[in-house]
C-alpha cells in the first residue's frame, strides 16, 4: 500500500466515504510547503452541514493522535483543505527501495491480449508525415501494455488495395523506369502516382483515394478497370501488384528501423475483402442490409445517429469498410483479444463508429472491446517545404533532416551524444508530449532545445545522472551503499524527487486505461525536471558520506525511472551527451 492509499484509508474512517471516492479528490498540492498530499473538504459540506474550512480544522484536530504513524509526519488545515505532511526520512527510503530494472513492471495483464492496429501505409506510396503519429503512439501502447505483462499483437494493416493500387498499376505498365526503381523504389512509385494524376487531372493526395473518385474518365476508368482484374485473379495484373508491394515494403522497411518500430502482424486490406463479402451477403439474407436497384448494398442505423452507409460497391468489389468489417471478425476469431485499439486519423471516426455499429447490427459481440484512438495533423509551416513531392512531406525526409540538424546542434554545443538517438527521440517525444486528439505544430528549434520540455533535455538529465554515478565509482564509492537508517540534513528537492520516481507505476497504468501516451510524455520531462532541481541544490560527491550515500541511491533510482519512461516512449538513452 503506497502512502496515498495509505491516507485515503484513514480518511475514510473519519469522513465516511468510500477509499475509492477519496483517492479520486486527494491530490497532491503545487506548492511543497502546502504538504505532500490535499485533501478537499467540499465534499462533505453538504453531508455535514458545514462550511469546508471549519471540517478542514475539525478534521486536523481528529488527525492530531495519528501524527508519527503511517509516515504522517504533522496535518494543518489550510482553509477548505487538509494537508498531509509525510515523514521525509521515510518517504525517500520508500520511494526508492523498490527501484531495481524493471521497475514499473508488473503482471496485471496477464492471461489478456491487445491487439493495435497501427501505422498501415498505403502500398505504393511512401510514408508521408501523417503516418508518424499513429506509428509512435501505436508503438507505445504496445510497449506500456507489454510493460503491464499483457499479450500484445502490433499489427500493420497496410492499404494494399483501392483506387490508388489501380492507377499505379496502370502507371506502372506504361511508365515504368526499371532502373530507378531498383535504385530507389520509393522515389520511382511516387514518381509514377503523380504521374498518373497528371494525366487524370487529380491531386495527389497522401491517404486512401476517396471512393467518389471513381469518376467517368478515361483514366479513371483504367485505374478501376485494374482493381476488377485483381479481384478476378489475373496473374498479370498480380505479378505487378506483387512487385508494388516489395518496392513498397523496402521504402517502409527503412523508416521503420529508423523509428525502432516492429510489428508482430504485416496485412494487407486485400485479404479481408472476400471474408467481408461473405459477410454482407449473409447479411442480405437477413435482412440487415439492403441493396440499392444498381447493386450496391448499405446499412441504415436506426438507433444510432448515424448516416446510412454502402459497405459493397455496385459492381460487388469491396470497398473499404467491407475488408475492415471481415479484419475484425477474422482478428476476434484469431486471436479473441480483450481490447483491440485501431490508432488512426480524426477523420476517421465517423468509419470507425459506423464500422462498430455495423458489427453490432451484423451480431458481432466483441465491439465493447473495440477502441479508435483518434489523432490530428502535424503542421510543418514553412520549415519543411524543400522535401515536398507532389504534395506529400516524406517521414524519411523528416527524420534524416532532424538528425543532421541533431549532429549540428552536438557540433555547436561541443558536446557528446548520439545524432540518431537525439534526432529520432526529440521527433517521437514532441509528438508524443501532445494529446493524440490535438493537432502539432513542428518546429525544429522546440524538437532540439536540449534546455526546455524536450526528447534531448530529458536525455540530457539522464547522461548527468549517469556522469554522477561515473564520478562517484571513480573514487571507489559503492553506488548502492546504504544509508544508515538515521538520515540527515532531507532537502525538499529530494523529497519532491522521490515523490516524482514514486509516481511512475500509476503513470503506466493510467496511459493503458486512457490510451494516452502524452501523460508519460509529461511525466518524463517532469520526473526530469525534478532531477536538475535536485541536482542544482544537493551535492553529492562532496557531501558526506551518509547524505552522499542517500543521493546516490536516490539518483541511481531516477536513472531507472527515466530510462524506463523513455523506453516506453520509444526513446533511447545516453550515458554521455
Amino acid at each position: 500500500m503506497d502512502n496515498k492509499e495509505a491516507i485515503a484509508k484513514l480518511l475514510s474512517k473519519e469522513v465516511n466515504l468510500k477509499e475509492a471516492e477519496i483517492l479520486e479528490i486527494l491530490e497532491a498540492p503545487k506548492e511543497a510547503e502546502l504538504g505532500d498530499f490535499a485533501f478537499p473538504c467540499f465534499k462533505l459540506a453538504g453531508k455535514l452541514k458545514k462550511s469546508p474550512v471549519e471540517i478542514a480544522k475539525q478534521l486536523e484536530k481528529e488527525f492530531k493522535d495519528k501524527i508519527g504513524k503511517n509516515n504522517i509526519e504533522k496535518v494543518i488545515a489550510k482553509g477548505p483543505y487538509l494537508n498531509f505532511f509525510l515523514n521525509k526520512n521515510n518517504l525517500i527510503e520508500n520511494s526508492i527501495d523498490d527501484v531495481e530494472e524493471d521497475y514499473g513492471r508488473s503482471k496485471e495483464g496477464k492471461g489478456k491480449k491487445v491487439v493495435v492496429d497501427f501505422s498501415g501505409p498505403n502500398i505504393g506510396k511512401p510514408m508521408h508525415v501523417g503516418h508518424i503519429r499513429s506509428t509512435i503512439v501505436g508503438d507505445s501502447l504496445i510497449r506500456c501494455y507489454n510493460f503491464l505483462g499483457y499479450n500484445t499483437i502490433g499489427i500493420n494493416y497496410l492499404g494494399d488495395v483501392g483506387l490508388h493500387i489501380g492507377k499505379l498499376i496502370v502507371a506502372y505498365e506504361m511508365w515504368l523506369d526499371k532502373k530507378a526503381l531498383k535504385e530507389d523504389p520509393v522515389k520511382e512509385l511516387l514518381r509514377l502516382y503523380i504521374l498518373f494524376c497528371e494525366k487524370e487531372k487529380s491531386e495527389v493526395s497522401e491517404g486512401q483515394d476517396a471512393e467518389e473518385e471513381f469518376a467517368d474518365n478515361e483514366w479513371t476508368n483504367k485505374a478501376r478497370e485494374k482493381l476488377k482484374l485483381i479481384e478476378l485473379g489475373d496473374k498479370k495484373t498480380h505479378k505487378i501488384w506483387e512487385e508494388i508491394r516489395t518496392s513498397s515494403g523496402k521504402g517502409f522497411d527503412r523508416v521503420y528501423q529508423l523509428l525502432k518500430v516492429n510489428f508482430n502482424e504485416t496485412t494487407g486490406q486485400s485479404k479481408f475483402g472476400e471474408k467481408g463479402k461473405t459477410i454482407i451477403t449473409e447479411a442480405l439474407r437477413k435482412n440487415l442490409a439492403h441493396s440499392e436497384k444498381d447493386g450496391a448494398v448499405y446499412v441504415e442505423f436506426e438507433k444510432e445517429n448515424l448516416p446510412k452507409r454502402y459497405i459493397l460497391r455496385k459492381n460487388g468489389t469491396a470497398s473499404y469498410i467491407t475488408q475492415d468489417i471481415g479484419a475484425a471478425i477474422e482478428r476476434n476469431k484469431k486471436y479473441q483479444f480483450d481490447k483491440m485499439i485501431y490508432v488512426t486519423d480524426y477523420r476517421q471516426q465517423l468509419h470507425f463508429q459506423q464500422l462498430f455499429a455495423i458489427l453490432r447490427k451484423f451480431g458481432q459481440t466483441f465491439t465493447d472491446k473495440c477502441h479508435h484512438v483518434p489523432f490530428g495533423t502535424v503542421n510543418f509551416g514553412k520549415e519543411i517545404l524543400a522535401t515536398r513531392a507532389g504534395n506529400i512531406i516524406l517521414l524519411e525526409d523528416v527524420l534524416k533532416k532532424t538528425i543532421e540538424k541533431a549532429k549540428s546542434e552536438i557540433k555547436k554545443r561541443k558536446t557528446k551524444g548520439d545524432p540518431e538517438k537525439i534526432g529520432v527521440g526529440a521527433i517521437k517525444y514532441v509528438i508524443l508530449r501532445n494529446e493524440p486528439i490535438k493537432d502539432v505544430e513542428f518546429s525544429w528549434d522546440v524538437a532540439l532545445n536540449f534546455e526546455g520540455d524536450s526528447g534531448p533535455y530529458i536525455q540530457y538529465a539522464y547522461a548527468r545522472a549517469s556522469s554522477i554515478i561515473e564520478k562517484a565509482k571513480k573514487e571507489g564509492k559503492k553506488v548502492k551503499e546504504a544509508p544508515s537508517k538515521k538520515i540527515l540534513g532531507v532537502l525538499d528537492q529530494e523529497t519532491q524527487l522521490a515523490k516524482k520516481i514514486a509516481e511512475f507505476p500509476n503513470i503506466v497504468v493510467e496511459v493503458t486505461e486512457k490510451f494516452l501516451p502524452n501523460l508519460l510524455a509529461s511525466y518524463s520531462f517532469h520526473l526530469a525536471q525534478s532531477f536538475n532541481e535536485f541536482y542544482h541544490s544537493c551535492p553529492v560527491i562532496t557531501a558526506d558520506n551518509e547524505t552522499k550515500a542517500r543521493r546516490l541511491k536516490l539518483i541511481e533510482a531516477f536513472r531507472k525511472t527515466i530510462k524506463n519512461s523513455l523506453y516506453l516512449l520509444g526513446i533511447d538513452v545516453m550515458d554521455e551527451m
